[in-house]
Protein backbone atom coordinates (compact mmCIF):
# COMPACT_ATOMS: atom_id res chain seq x y z
CA UNK A 1 0.00 0.00 0.00
CA UNK A 2 1.49 3.46 -0.59
CA UNK A 3 0.67 4.16 3.32
CA UNK A 4 -0.91 2.52 6.33
CA UNK A 5 -4.37 4.53 5.79
CA UNK A 6 -5.63 2.61 2.42
CA UNK A 7 -7.21 5.14 -0.49
CA UNK A 8 -10.37 3.38 -2.57
CA UNK A 9 -11.12 5.71 -5.39
CA UNK A 10 -14.55 5.14 -6.04
CA UNK A 11 -16.67 5.93 -9.43
CA UNK A 12 -20.33 6.49 -9.79
CA UNK A 13 -21.50 9.53 -7.46
CA UNK A 14 -24.60 10.68 -8.82
CA UNK A 15 -27.58 10.02 -5.92
CA UNK A 16 -30.52 11.82 -7.42
CA UNK A 17 -33.72 9.75 -9.40
CA UNK A 18 -31.54 7.03 -10.66
CA UNK A 19 -28.92 6.49 -7.64
CA UNK A 20 -25.63 5.22 -9.00
CA UNK A 21 -24.02 2.68 -6.31
CA UNK A 22 -20.85 4.97 -5.70
CA UNK A 23 -22.27 7.04 -2.82
CA UNK A 24 -23.21 3.57 -1.32
CA UNK A 25 -20.03 1.89 -1.82
CA UNK A 26 -18.87 4.60 0.19
CA UNK A 27 -21.12 4.77 2.82
CA UNK A 28 -20.54 1.26 3.77
CA UNK A 29 -17.04 1.48 3.84
CA UNK A 30 -16.69 4.46 5.98
CA UNK A 31 -18.96 2.52 8.05
CA UNK A 32 -16.71 -0.52 8.41
CA UNK A 33 -13.08 1.67 8.68
CA UNK A 34 -14.61 5.06 9.92
CA UNK A 35 -11.26 7.77 9.05
CA UNK A 36 -9.11 4.66 9.24
CA UNK A 37 -9.98 4.79 5.39
CA UNK A 38 -9.46 7.47 2.73
CA UNK A 39 -12.11 7.61 -0.12
CA UNK A 40 -11.56 9.68 -3.43
CA UNK A 41 -14.67 10.05 -5.44
CA UNK A 42 -13.98 9.74 -9.57
CA UNK A 43 -16.76 12.42 -10.93
CA UNK A 44 -17.74 12.81 -14.82
CA UNK A 45 -19.51 15.68 -13.89
CA UNK A 46 -19.45 18.42 -11.32
CA UNK A 47 -22.82 18.39 -10.48
CA UNK A 48 -23.43 15.35 -9.14
CA UNK A 49 -24.62 15.14 -5.57
CA UNK A 50 -21.95 12.77 -4.44
CA UNK A 51 -19.26 15.61 -5.09
CA UNK A 52 -20.72 17.14 -2.24
CA UNK A 53 -20.53 14.53 0.66
CA UNK A 54 -17.71 15.91 2.82
CA UNK A 55 -18.61 13.24 5.22
CA UNK A 56 -17.98 10.47 2.57
CA UNK A 57 -14.89 11.54 0.51
CA UNK A 58 -12.11 12.96 1.38
CA UNK A 59 -11.43 14.01 -2.17
CA UNK A 60 -13.11 14.59 -6.04
CA UNK A 61 -11.63 14.29 -8.98
CA UNK A 62 -13.41 14.73 -12.30
CA UNK A 63 -12.90 12.68 -14.97
CA UNK A 64 -13.76 11.49 -18.90
CA UNK A 65 -17.44 10.47 -19.39
CA UNK A 66 -17.14 6.50 -19.58
CA UNK A 67 -17.72 6.78 -23.55
CA UNK A 68 -15.00 8.67 -24.19
CA UNK A 69 -11.70 7.35 -25.29
CA UNK A 70 -9.82 4.71 -23.14
CA UNK A 71 -6.82 6.41 -23.68
CA UNK A 72 -8.40 9.76 -21.82
CA UNK A 73 -9.58 8.13 -18.94
CA UNK A 74 -6.98 5.90 -18.02
CA UNK A 75 -4.30 9.46 -18.31
CA UNK A 76 -6.94 11.23 -15.72
CA UNK A 77 -6.53 8.54 -13.32
CA UNK A 78 -2.79 7.95 -13.57
CA UNK A 79 -2.96 11.67 -12.87
CA UNK A 80 -4.86 11.81 -9.77
CA UNK A 81 -2.93 8.83 -8.89
CA UNK A 82 0.18 10.91 -8.93
CA UNK A 83 -1.07 13.63 -6.76
CA UNK A 84 -2.96 11.03 -5.08
CA UNK A 85 -1.90 7.32 -4.64
CA UNK A 86 -4.77 5.16 -5.42
CA UNK A 87 -4.29 1.62 -3.57
CA UNK A 88 -7.81 0.17 -4.99
CA UNK A 89 -10.10 1.52 -7.92
CA UNK A 90 -14.03 0.06 -7.56
CA UNK A 91 -15.71 0.88 -10.78
CA UNK A 92 -19.27 1.20 -9.97
CA UNK A 93 -20.87 1.17 -13.36
CA UNK A 94 -21.56 -1.48 -16.03
CA UNK A 95 -20.59 1.18 -18.62
CA UNK A 96 -16.96 1.18 -17.53
CA UNK A 97 -16.68 -2.35 -16.47
CA UNK A 98 -15.23 -3.38 -20.48
CA UNK A 99 -12.60 -0.42 -19.67
CA UNK A 100 -10.95 -1.51 -16.32
CA UNK A 101 -11.10 -5.20 -16.71
CA UNK A 102 -8.71 -4.10 -20.18
CA UNK A 103 -6.43 -2.27 -18.46
CA UNK A 104 -6.39 -3.84 -15.09
CA UNK A 105 -2.62 -5.06 -15.39
CA UNK A 106 -1.78 -1.72 -16.99
CA UNK A 107 -3.15 0.28 -13.52
CA UNK A 108 -1.99 -2.92 -11.22
CA UNK A 109 1.78 -1.58 -12.55
CA UNK A 110 1.42 1.78 -11.23
CA UNK A 111 0.08 0.41 -7.92
CA UNK A 112 -3.50 0.60 -8.27
CA UNK A 113 -5.80 -2.95 -7.65
CA UNK A 114 -8.63 -4.04 -8.90
CA UNK A 115 -10.56 -6.72 -8.37
CA UNK A 116 -12.93 -7.18 -11.54
CA UNK A 117 -13.76 -9.90 -14.26
CA UNK A 118 -12.18 -10.80 -17.38
CA UNK A 119 -12.92 -9.27 -19.98
CA UNK A 120 -14.88 -12.45 -21.47
CA UNK A 121 -17.16 -12.56 -18.32
CA UNK A 122 -18.07 -8.66 -18.92
CA UNK A 123 -18.90 -9.70 -22.43
CA UNK A 124 -20.91 -12.83 -21.98
CA UNK A 125 -23.50 -10.83 -19.42
CA UNK A 126 -24.43 -8.44 -21.67
CA UNK A 127 -27.97 -8.19 -21.91
CA UNK A 128 -27.86 -8.75 -25.62
CA UNK A 129 -25.75 -12.39 -25.01
CA UNK A 130 -27.23 -13.17 -21.90
CA UNK A 131 -30.14 -15.70 -23.10
CA UNK A 132 -27.84 -17.45 -25.20
CA UNK A 133 -25.14 -17.91 -23.04
CA UNK A 134 -27.43 -19.07 -19.72
CA UNK A 135 -29.09 -21.09 -22.86
CA UNK A 136 -25.92 -22.88 -23.72
CA UNK A 137 -25.25 -23.70 -20.02
CA UNK A 138 -28.48 -24.75 -18.95
CA UNK A 139 -29.44 -21.71 -16.91
CA UNK A 140 -33.15 -21.05 -16.79
CA UNK A 141 -33.63 -17.83 -18.56
CA UNK A 142 -36.97 -15.66 -20.57
CA UNK A 143 -36.32 -15.44 -24.15
CA UNK A 144 -34.97 -12.26 -24.93
CA UNK A 145 -34.28 -11.01 -28.82
CA UNK A 146 -33.18 -7.79 -30.18
CA UNK A 147 -35.78 -5.42 -31.67
CA UNK A 148 -34.54 -3.98 -34.81
CA UNK A 149 -37.68 -2.82 -36.44
CA UNK A 150 -40.32 -2.21 -33.70
CA UNK A 151 -43.05 -1.61 -36.12
CA UNK A 152 -42.56 -5.19 -37.40
CA UNK A 153 -40.91 -7.16 -34.58
CA UNK A 154 -44.25 -8.24 -33.05
CA UNK A 155 -45.76 -9.88 -36.21
CA UNK A 156 -43.72 -13.02 -35.66
CA UNK A 157 -46.29 -15.30 -34.28
CA UNK A 158 -44.04 -16.14 -31.64
CA UNK A 159 -43.77 -12.80 -29.61
CA UNK A 160 -47.04 -11.47 -27.89
CA UNK A 161 -47.79 -9.06 -25.40
CA UNK A 162 -47.46 -7.90 -22.82
CA UNK A 163 -43.64 -8.15 -23.01
CA UNK A 164 -40.57 -5.91 -21.41
CA UNK A 165 -38.59 -3.78 -23.24
CA UNK A 166 -34.92 -3.35 -22.08
CA UNK A 167 -32.12 -0.53 -22.61
CA UNK A 168 -28.96 -1.92 -22.97
CA UNK A 169 -27.47 -0.70 -20.19
CA UNK A 170 -30.54 0.12 -17.70
CA UNK A 171 -34.26 0.03 -17.91
CA UNK A 172 -37.03 -2.33 -18.35
CA UNK A 173 -40.47 -1.24 -19.04
CA UNK A 174 -43.62 -3.55 -19.63
CA UNK A 175 -45.52 -2.77 -22.85
CA UNK A 176 -49.15 -4.05 -23.16
CA UNK A 177 -49.96 -3.12 -27.22
CA UNK A 178 -47.49 -2.27 -30.25
CA UNK A 179 -48.29 1.44 -30.04
CA UNK A 180 -46.86 1.52 -26.46
CA UNK A 181 -44.13 -0.87 -27.32
CA UNK A 182 -42.65 1.64 -30.52
CA UNK A 183 -43.18 4.86 -28.11
CA UNK A 184 -41.03 3.04 -25.29
CA UNK A 185 -38.76 2.01 -27.97
CA UNK A 186 -37.80 5.02 -29.21
CA UNK A 187 -37.98 6.74 -25.96
CA UNK A 188 -35.11 4.05 -24.84
CA UNK A 189 -33.12 4.30 -27.91
CA UNK A 190 -33.10 7.98 -26.83
CA UNK A 191 -31.66 7.47 -23.31
CA UNK A 192 -29.41 4.64 -24.03
CA UNK A 193 -29.01 3.94 -27.37
CA UNK A 194 -28.71 0.60 -29.08
CA UNK A 195 -29.85 -2.02 -28.95
CA UNK A 196 -33.32 -2.50 -27.63
CA UNK A 197 -34.67 -6.14 -26.44
CA UNK A 198 -37.80 -7.80 -26.08
CA UNK A 199 -38.03 -9.90 -22.92
CA UNK A 200 -40.97 -12.55 -22.58
CA UNK A 201 -42.70 -12.23 -18.98
CA UNK A 202 -42.24 -14.88 -16.55
CA UNK A 203 -44.90 -15.15 -13.86
CA UNK A 204 -43.12 -15.13 -10.27
CA UNK A 205 -41.08 -13.37 -7.51
CA UNK A 206 -37.92 -11.43 -8.15
CA UNK A 207 -35.04 -12.05 -6.55
CA UNK A 208 -31.81 -10.19 -6.33
CA UNK A 209 -28.43 -11.59 -5.19
CA UNK A 210 -25.51 -9.33 -4.80
CA UNK A 211 -22.16 -11.40 -4.15
CA UNK A 212 -18.23 -10.97 -3.50
CA UNK A 213 -16.28 -13.32 -5.67
CA UNK A 214 -12.53 -13.43 -5.07
CA UNK A 215 -9.70 -14.39 -7.64
CA UNK A 216 -10.23 -17.91 -7.00
CA UNK A 217 -13.64 -17.84 -7.84
CA UNK A 218 -14.77 -18.38 -4.87
CA UNK A 219 -18.01 -16.66 -3.44
CA UNK A 220 -16.80 -14.99 -0.03
CA UNK A 221 -20.20 -13.09 0.74
CA UNK A 222 -23.51 -12.84 -0.19
CA UNK A 223 -26.99 -11.16 -0.06
CA UNK A 224 -30.07 -11.82 -1.20
CA UNK A 225 -32.89 -9.54 -1.00
CA UNK A 226 -36.77 -9.07 -2.44
CA UNK A 227 -37.79 -5.60 -3.84
CA UNK A 228 -40.42 -4.69 -1.18
CA UNK A 229 -41.15 -1.27 -2.61
CA UNK A 230 -40.39 -0.12 -6.43
CA UNK A 231 -39.79 3.73 -7.54
CA UNK A 232 -41.92 4.83 -10.80
CA UNK A 233 -39.26 4.17 -13.10
CA UNK A 234 -38.97 0.48 -11.72
CA UNK A 235 -35.81 1.05 -9.10
CA UNK A 236 -35.99 -0.74 -5.46
CA UNK A 237 -36.24 1.42 -3.12
CA UNK A 238 -37.49 -0.80 -0.42
CA UNK A 239 -35.98 -4.40 0.10
CA UNK A 240 -36.38 -7.54 2.67
CA UNK A 241 -33.02 -9.48 2.82
CA UNK A 242 -34.28 -13.35 2.84
CA UNK A 243 -33.03 -16.51 4.22
CA UNK A 244 -33.43 -18.37 0.78
CA UNK A 245 -30.54 -20.95 -0.23
CA UNK A 246 -32.18 -21.70 -2.83
CA UNK A 247 -31.70 -18.36 -4.56
CA UNK A 248 -28.15 -18.46 -3.20
CA UNK A 249 -27.27 -21.34 -5.40
CA UNK A 250 -28.79 -20.66 -8.49
CA UNK A 251 -26.64 -17.35 -8.30
CA UNK A 252 -23.73 -19.38 -7.21
CA UNK A 253 -24.77 -21.67 -10.67
CA UNK A 254 -24.29 -18.16 -13.00
CA UNK A 255 -21.29 -17.07 -10.72
CA UNK A 256 -19.34 -20.58 -11.02
CA UNK A 257 -20.25 -20.65 -15.31
CA UNK A 258 -18.94 -16.90 -15.63
CA UNK A 259 -15.72 -17.44 -13.77
CA UNK A 260 -16.48 -14.71 -11.94
CA UNK A 261 -14.23 -12.46 -10.08
CA UNK A 262 -15.38 -9.38 -8.16
CA UNK A 263 -18.46 -7.78 -7.09
CA UNK A 264 -21.94 -8.79 -9.04
CA UNK A 265 -25.79 -8.70 -8.66
CA UNK A 266 -27.69 -11.65 -9.96
CA UNK A 267 -31.32 -10.39 -10.80
CA UNK A 268 -33.62 -13.63 -10.76
CA UNK A 269 -37.31 -14.12 -10.66
CA UNK A 270 -38.48 -17.81 -9.06
CA UNK A 271 -41.65 -18.68 -11.44
CA UNK A 272 -44.81 -19.45 -9.54
CA UNK A 273 -46.11 -22.21 -11.15
CA UNK A 274 -42.49 -24.24 -10.98
CA UNK A 275 -40.60 -22.51 -8.32
CA UNK A 276 -37.73 -22.41 -10.78
CA UNK A 277 -35.44 -19.46 -10.60
CA UNK A 278 -35.35 -17.81 -14.60
CA UNK A 279 -31.71 -15.48 -14.80
CA UNK A 280 -32.83 -12.04 -15.84
CA UNK A 281 -29.97 -9.71 -15.96
CA UNK A 282 -25.93 -9.77 -14.15
CA UNK A 283 -24.57 -6.52 -13.43
CA UNK A 284 -21.41 -6.54 -13.44
CA UNK A 285 -21.21 -4.11 -9.85
CA UNK A 286 -22.14 -3.58 -6.34
CA UNK A 287 -26.13 -2.06 -6.92
CA UNK A 288 -27.35 1.20 -5.48
CA UNK A 289 -28.93 -0.50 -2.29
CA UNK A 290 -25.77 -1.85 -1.42
CA UNK A 291 -25.15 1.03 1.71
CA UNK A 292 -27.51 -0.62 3.79
CA UNK A 293 -25.66 -4.38 4.09
CA UNK A 294 -23.62 -2.70 6.77
CA UNK A 295 -26.57 -2.63 8.60
CA UNK A 296 -27.73 -6.12 7.39
CA UNK A 297 -24.42 -7.67 9.33
CA UNK A 298 -22.87 -7.82 6.03
CA UNK A 299 -20.65 -5.41 4.65
CA UNK A 300 -19.54 -6.53 0.79
CA UNK A 301 -17.68 -3.14 -0.19
CA UNK A 302 -15.68 -3.94 2.66
CA UNK A 303 -15.23 -7.99 1.95
CA UNK A 304 -13.67 -6.61 -1.57
CA UNK A 305 -11.69 -3.84 -0.03
CA UNK A 306 -10.17 -6.79 2.30
CA UNK A 307 -9.68 -9.52 -1.19
CA UNK A 308 -8.12 -6.56 -2.90
CA UNK A 309 -5.68 -5.85 0.24
CA UNK A 310 -4.73 -9.39 0.56
CA UNK A 311 -6.62 -8.67 4.61
CA UNK A 312 -8.17 -11.47 6.14
CA UNK A 313 -11.72 -12.27 6.11
CA UNK A 314 -14.13 -12.12 9.21
CA UNK A 315 -15.58 -15.66 10.17
CA UNK A 316 -18.64 -14.72 10.04
CA UNK A 317 -20.09 -13.87 6.75
CA UNK A 318 -23.55 -14.07 6.99
CA UNK A 319 -26.68 -11.83 6.52
CA UNK A 320 -29.72 -11.08 9.04
CA UNK A 321 -32.54 -12.31 6.98
CA UNK A 322 -35.37 -9.79 7.90
CA UNK A 323 -33.49 -6.34 8.06
CA UNK A 324 -35.41 -4.16 5.48
CA UNK A 325 -34.61 -0.89 4.09
CA UNK A 326 -36.11 2.06 2.51
CA UNK A 327 -34.04 4.43 0.65
CA UNK A 328 -34.81 8.10 1.75
CA UNK A 329 -33.67 11.33 0.16
CA UNK A 330 -30.69 13.70 1.77
CA UNK A 331 -29.91 17.55 1.25
CA UNK A 332 -26.33 18.40 0.90
CA UNK A 333 -25.39 21.75 1.76
CA UNK A 334 -22.79 23.50 -0.35
CA UNK A 335 -21.27 26.60 -1.64
CA UNK A 336 -21.25 27.65 -4.92
CA UNK A 337 -18.23 28.65 -4.87
CA UNK A 338 -16.96 24.53 -4.37
CA UNK A 339 -18.82 23.66 -7.55
CA UNK A 340 -16.75 26.52 -9.16
CA UNK A 341 -13.84 25.23 -7.36
CA UNK A 342 -14.41 21.47 -9.15
CA UNK A 343 -15.41 23.37 -13.03
CA UNK A 344 -11.72 25.16 -12.29
CA UNK A 345 -9.60 22.66 -10.78
CA UNK A 346 -11.01 19.22 -11.58
CA UNK A 347 -10.97 18.79 -7.72
CA UNK A 348 -12.27 18.96 -4.40
CA UNK A 349 -10.66 18.54 -1.11
CA UNK A 350 -13.18 17.87 1.69
CA UNK A 351 -10.15 17.24 4.18
CA UNK A 352 -6.37 16.91 3.70
CA UNK A 353 -5.81 13.47 5.42
CA UNK A 354 -7.53 12.18 2.02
Amino acid sequence: MSQARPVVAVTGLEGRDNPYPGVSIARALRAARGDAVGIVGLSYEPTLTGNYRADLFDRVYTTPLPGDPAATLLRRILEIHAECPIDVLIPALDSELALFTSHRDLLGEHGIRLVVPSPQAVKARYKQRLFEWARSHSIPSPRTEVVTKPETFWEQESWSFPCFLKGPLADAVRVRSLPEAVAVYHRLVGRWGYPVLAQEPVVGTEVDVCAVVDPSGTTAGSICIQKTVLSRAGKGIGAEVLDCPEALAAAEEVIAALCWEGPLEVEMIREASSGRFFLLEVNARFPAWIGMCPQAGLNLPDLLLRIALGEPLPEDRQARPGTRFLRGSRTTITDVGRLGELLSTGRLIHTTSG
